[in-house]
């Protein structure tokens, strides 16, 4: 019996640090109006030099919406939209997500992409400049009180892009 026991134990703690792994871990973020998180896309990234994640657009489980940085990047009161970046500049592509759409991509849906972008609204966290990148507008909206200290769920770990 005593053995029955070391492996329940032993299995209900390993049920409980797989969820805990599953599950991510509260870090910095702006949750934006538009339903949309900006974050780190996790903790460690073993994609990037020296494990060093991105800041992304992600929603509240902490999947990303994209599979890295963009740059430029907008995010509005509605939308986030920009040019979302990959290993091979040639695989780059540009995009707008809005909650009612979902993400849309231009080389998919030309009229969309755009009708999604002309009706964003003013992007936040730009400082005024037109080509910045999800870093900056991060760091921008935390200077802010409404957005100062707020954290999202964040993953442990991404391999490849992190299950896009």
């Amino acid at each position: 019996m005593d053995r029955l026991g070391s492996l329940l134990v032993i299995g209900a703690l390993s049920a409980v640090l797989t969820l805990v792994f599953l599950w991510g871990v509260p870090t910095h973020c702006v949750q934006l109006p538009n339903g949309l998180n900006i974050g780190k896309q996790a903790l460690i990234d073993l994609n990037r030099p020296y494990f060093r994640p991105d800041i992304v657009p992600k929603f509240d489980n902490g999947q990303s919406l994209l599979p890295g940085d963009a740059w430029p990047f907008y995010a509005t009161e509605t939308t986030v939209h920009g040019l979302a970046l990959e290993a091979d500049p040639e695989d780059d592509f540009w995009f707008a997500w809005r909650e009612d759409t979902g993400l849309v991509l231009k080389a998919e849906d030309p009229a969309l992409y755009e009708k999604l972008v002309s009706e964003a609204g003013a992007p936040m966290g730009n400082k005024g400049i037109n080509v910045v990148g999800s870093h900056v507008v991060m760091m921008e909206l935390q200077r802010r009180p409404e957005y100062a200290n707020q954290t999202c769920r964040t993953r442990w770990i991404v391999i490849g892009t992190g299950g896009l």
